[in-house]
């Protein structure tokens, strides 16, 4: 089956975020596209120590940041004057996959961010534990990742295509056991036509 830089340009909004990221990676495997291979690696891992693209050099992109409110071990929250307002945003490191699963929750979410609480501490003199903030705001930031792995994926031209037999679409069937009278089976029509095809 062959994959394109257009065909997953096309699928973005009708398959999960971090789907499209995986195929837009098989792409770039087979390609000289080592920034996108990159990017889509941190963006699937995680801006974190322990993911191997993560390097001292690369920075949390701006649209990964979200609005929210610090809090001590209590819950109590931090309250800061309107010119320290950017003291509640941070920059989300979690992987695709993690954010997608947040965002099915209608709670607030609470992370702990261990730079951002030394941050305060040593610059603010409070201390603080947790961030917290409502997952709906999670939408606006996998809209944000998907419009970036778009014009990501138009900067590599719509001509650019590969065959991969690993990564399946809605287009093509794929082989699954389905039932039937005689108990469950393989659907012979779909397994005809990728014969055919």
């Amino acid at each position: 089956m062959n994959i394109s830089a257009k065909k997953l340009q096309n699928r973005l909004g009708r398959e999960p975020l971090s789907t499209s990221l995986m195929k837009a990676l098989r792409l770039t495997d087979r390609l000289d596209a080592g920034e996108l291979r990159a990017w889509c690696r941190l963006e699937l891992g995680g801006y974190l120590a322990s993911n191997p693209a993560m390097t001292d050099d690369i920075v949390i992109p701006e649209y990964r940041s979200i609005i929210g409110q610090h809090a001590d071990i209590y819950g109590r929250p931090l309250i800061v004057e309107s010119d320290l307002s950017f003291v509640n945003e941070t920059r989300l490191r979690y992987g695709v996959e993690e954010l997608e699963a947040l965002s099915t929750s209608r709670d607030v979410v609470t992370i702990h961010d261990p730079h951002m609480c030394e941050m305060i501490l040593e610059y603010l003199k409070v201390q603080v534990y947790a961030f917290r903030f409502s997952s709906v705001h999670l939408k606006g930031i996998l809209s944000a990742i998907a419009l970036e792995l778009e014009g990501r994926l138009y900067a590599l031209g719509p001509q650019t295509e590969v065959d991969d037999t690993r990564v399946s679409s809605t287009e093509d069937e794929v082989l699954e056991l389905r039932p039937n009278i005689y108990g469950i089976g393989v659907d012979l029509r779909a397994l005809w036509r990728r014969w055919k095809g």
